[in-house]
């Protein structure tokens, strides 16, 4: 298992009919050829994670596919996206508390309620935290279209228990030994 530090302007597939770049075009030949786990979109950066085990991918993509762990005691697998928006703003702004409303999906089905912080100000733009545990649709991008703002870098930094620490864009790393057993550990609780 590994992930990459997936650049902007890319696809998460293994192929393309419009010929755009693919992930895959940014793993070293010395790397296992691996399917990836879940989708980050064209424009998104940050971590994602390659691994040839199915059940363990499901299970971290959908808490009902937890092994033999009743999916309703199973915590919900976090995934953290830093956010670089447009506007200056405070860590009390009212925004936090928008982002965190559920958002309706399909008329009537409506997400999990998102967490919203505060990571750091720029000079025209400010970096939020938006942690979500559930990987619908452009789902942290509909969120801040839905509270007005516009979103400059989009950054997943989190996936459960892995963290993209100072991993360079367009790198990859083997994940260690006890990062493996963290994310059977969360994703397989019972095995």
């Amino acid at each position: 298992m590994f992930i990459l530090n997936k650049p902007h302007g890319c696809i998460t597939a293994r192929s393309d009919w419009e010929d755009r770049e693919l992930v895959y075009d940014h793993i070293p030949d010395h790397f296992p050829d691996l399917p990836h786990v879940g989708r980050l979109d064209y424009n998104t950066q940050g971590l994602l994670l390659f691994t040839d085990d199915g059940r363990l991918a499901q299970a971290l993509l959908n808490k009902k596919y937890a092994g033999n762990a009743d999916p309703e005691t199973v915590e919900p697998i976090e995934k953290v996206y830093h956010v670089k928006i447009k506007d200056v703003i405070e860590p009390d702004d009212p925004l936090f508390d928008e982002l965190e409303e559920p958002l309706e999906f399909e008329p009537g089905r409506f997400t999990e309620p998102a967490k919203a912080e505060y990571v750091a100000p720029r000079s025209s733009c400010t970096w939020i935290s938006i942690t979500i545990t559930e990987g619908r649709h452009r789902q942290v991008r509909k969120l801040c279209k839905r509270s007005g703002r516009q979103i400059r870098k989009l950054r997943r930094v989190k996936l459960g228990p892995l963290e993209l620490g100072d991993l360079k864009m367009r790198w990859c790393r083997w994940l260690t030994d006890e990062e493996i057993q963290a994310l059977y550990d969360v994703a397989l609780p019972e095995g």
